[in-house]
C-alpha cells in the first residue's frame, strides 16, 4: 500500500462518519411531527354542516350547523396562541338558545389538523349529539383542545414515544389548560342552575390532559358537597367522630341542594391511558364517605365521572401495562384492603394498579360490560330511568360475597344480562368505570357514547 493511499483512507474515515451523523440528522429532522399551531386567526373557529362524504355513516347532509372552536396548547403547557382561548369563550357565550357544550381533548398520534381524523370523527360525534332525540332547544357547540400529540412520524419508531408523550400529556393538563377550563365553565354554567350542559372528553393519553387539568377539581367539590350531605343530615365524620360543619358551609361554584357535583356536568375518560392508581384516591374517599351513610347519595344522583374502556384496545391493555413495567422498577408498593359500605373487602394490590390503566384494573371496575348495538339505529335514546340509582343500590345490597349486577350500566338496554363481571362495586357513587364500549384504541361516537353522555345529564 502506498502512502498516499493510507493517508486517503484515514482522511476517509471522517469522512464516512460525517456523512453518516449527516444522514441519521436528515432523518430525525424528516421524522419530527409539526409544532403547530394548526388553527389561527379565523381558523380557530369554523361551523360544521356534516354529509356523507364526512361521515359516511350519514345517507344525507345534515340539517344541523355545528359550530366548533380549536384551542391548541404547547409543549410545555402554555397555549400556543391565546386568541383560540378568547374566540372559544366567545362562541360558547355567542349563542342564545340553551347550550350543549363539548370539549374534546385527543389522544397519542394526533393533532389538530384538518385532515387528522380524530377532527373529523369529532364534528360527526357532535352531529350525531345534536340530532338525538332532536335536541330541539340545545344547541352542540363543540371545542377541540390540540397538542402535539405525536413527536415521532417514522414507521415503528412511533411507538417507542409512549414515555415522552404521557409525560408530556401530564405536563399540559397542569398548564394553561387549567385557565382555559376554569373561564369555559364560568362561562358554560354561571350557576349551577344554569340550563347549559358542559362534558368534557378525553381519550388516551388526552384523558391523562383532563385528568390531570380538573381531577383535584373533582375530588375537592366531591369533598365540600360530600360533607355538606352529611352535615345536613346530622351525621359526623371519620374516627374522630367531630360533628360536620353546619349546611350554610362554603359551597363550590356548581354546587346543587342534595347532589354531589363535579366539574361542568359530566367527564368522560375513553380508554384512558393513566394508571389506575390515579384514581384510588377518589374510590378511597367515596368508600368512606359512603361507610358514613350508605344513603348518602339521592336517587336524581347522576354520574359525573364516567371511565371507558374497550377490550379490543391493545394500547391499554398491552402497550401500557408492559410499558409500566419497566417505567416503575424501583418504586415501592403497599398493599391493603378496603371494607365497602356492604360489608365486602377489596383487595387494593398497588403494583398491579400501577400497571393497570382506570379501565382496565378489574378492583376499581363497576359496571358491566356493554353489549354490542346494531349499526341499525334511529338516533332515539332508552328512557331515562328516574329511579336508576335506587334500583342499582338495593340489588347491591342484596348481593353476596361476590356481586354479580346484572344492571350495572346506566344504558340499561345496552347491557348484556349474561356477561356481568363488574367485581366490587360502587354503583351508588356518582363516579363509573364502565367496560367494553366495544371500539378499539382509536376514538369514535355511537349510540352509546352519545346516549350514555346525554341520559347522564338529564338532572
Amino acid at each position: 500500500m502506498s502512502q498516499c493511499s493510507a493517508i486517503g483512507q484515514i482522511h476517509a474515515r471522517p469522512t464516512i462518519r460525517l456523512r453518516a451523523l449527516v444522514l441519521a440528522a436528515v432523518v430525525v429532522v424528516m421524522g419530527c411531527s409539526a409544532q403547530g399551531p394548526y388553527r389561527q386567526g379565523d381558523g380557530s373557529t369554523e361551523v360544521v354542516t356534516a354529509d356523507s362524504a364526512l361521515c359516511p355513516e350519514l345517507r344525507e347532509p345534515s340539517p344541523y350547523r355545528i359550530p366548533i372552536a380549536y384551542v391548541e396548547i404547547g409543549e410545555q403547557g402554555g397555549f400556543q396562541d391565546r386568541d383560540q382561548q378568547e374566540r372559544a369563550l366567545a362562541l360558547v357565550n355567542r349563542a342564545n338558545e340553551p347550550k350543549y357544550v363539548v370539549v374534546f381533548v385527543h389522544g397519542w398520534f394526533h393533532n389538530a389538523g384538518a385532515d387528522d381524523t380524530n377532527v373529523q370523527r369529532f364534528k360527526c360525534a357532535l352531529n350525531s349529539l345534536q340530532s338525538i332525540n332532536g335536541h330541539p332547544a340545545e344547541q352542540v357547540v363543540g371545542i377541540y383542545v390540540g397538542w402535539r400529540g405525536e413527536s415521532w412520524t417514522l414507521p415503528l419508531v412511533r411507538y417507542l414515544t409512549f414515555w415522552e408523550r404521557k409525560n408530556t400529556s401530564e405536563e399540559i393538563g397542569r398548564g394553561s389548560l387549567v385557565e382555559f377550563l376554569t373561564r369555559l365553565e364560568r362561562t358554560a354554567k354561571p350557576s349551577p342552575t344554569s340550563p347549559n350542559k358542559l362534558m368534557v372528553v378525553g381519550h388516551s393519553f388526552g384523558a391523562s390532559v383532563v385528568f390531570n387539568a380538573i381531577g383535584q377539581i373533582i375530588l375537592e367539590r366531591f369533598l365540600i358537597d360530600a360533607e355538606r350531605l352529611l352535615a345536613e343530615r346530622g351525621r359526623v365524620a371519620w374516627s374522630t367522630k367531630r360533628v360536620m360543619p353546619g349546611p350554610s358551609q362554603a359551597l363550590h361554584p356548581q354546587s346543587k341542594p342534595g347532589l354531589v357535583s363535579a366539574y361542568g356536568d359530566l367527564v368522560v375518560l375513553v380508554n384512558p391511558a393513566i394508571e389506575a392508581t390515579r384514581i384510588v384516591p377518589f374510590w378511597e374517599s367515596l368508600n368512606e364517605y359512603s361507610r358514613l351513610d350508605p344513603d348518602l347519595f339521592f336517587d336524581g344522583q347522576p354520574p359525573r365521572l364516567v371511565i371507558l374502556s374497550s377490550q379490543g384496545d391493545w394500547a391499554t391493555r398491552k402497550a401500557f401495562p408492559t410499558a409500566r413495567v419497566f417505567s416503575t422498577l424501583l418504586e415501592s408498593y403497599q398493599d391493603r384492603s378496603w371494607r365497602t359500605p356492604y360489608e365486602q373487602d377489596i383487595a387494593v394490590r398497588e403494583r398491579y394498579l400501577d400497571w393497570q390503566t382506570m379501565g382496565n384494573a378489574k378492583a376499581v371496575q363497576t359496571h358491566a360490560p356493554l353489549a354490542k348495538v346494531s349499526d341499525a339505529w334511529n338516533g332515539q335514546c332508552p328512557p331515562f330511568d328516574p329511579n336508576w340509582l335506587r334500583t342499582t343500590i338495593e340489588e347491591r345490597r342484596a348481593t353476596t360475597a361476590e356481586p354479580r349486577s346484572r344492571h350495572g350500566c346506566r344504558l340499561v338496554s345496552y347491557v348484556s344480562p349474561d356477561r356481568s363481571d363488574a367485581g366490587a362495586s360502587w354503583d351508588h357513587h356518582p363516579i363509573e368505570s364502565a367496560m367494553d364500549y366495544g371500539r378499539p384504541h382509536g376514538f369514535d361516537s355511537g349510540p352509546q357514547f352519545d346516549c350514555e353522555s346525554s341520559l347522564d345529564m338529564l338532572s
